[in-house]
């Protein structure tokens, strides 16, 4: 159990993608990006046979990560509320 999969993007550009496994989890969420509507902040999740793509996007930046079905919702998304934290203390630290 672990989050194999995370990303960070603006739209459909990727700013930042890391995987743990070596299959087509990139290629996935590179679709599941394309799908998202532009305008709304929001969380959500999708099903892909036994792995789990959570989003969560604010301010324009989209924030995903694949986990194991078996990793439940509640510790992948304060996982991308912690990748939120982190890049909203980065932009104050630099202003």
């Amino acid at each position: 159990m672990a989050i194999l999969h995370a990303l960070v993007a603006r739209g459909t550009v990727v700013l930042h993608d890391f995987n743990i496994v070596s299959d087509n989890t990139s290629a996935i969420s590179r679709r599941i990006l394309v799908k998202l509507l532009a305008k709304a902040d929001f969380g959500l999740c999708f099903s892909q046979d036994r792995c789990i793509f959570h989003i969560l996007r604010a301010d324009g930046l989209t924030f995903l990560c694949m986990a194991n079905d078996t990793f439940g919702r509640r510790i992948p998304f304060s996982y991308l509320e912690d990748i939120q934290t982190i890049r909203d203390l980065g932009r104050y630290i630099y202003i």
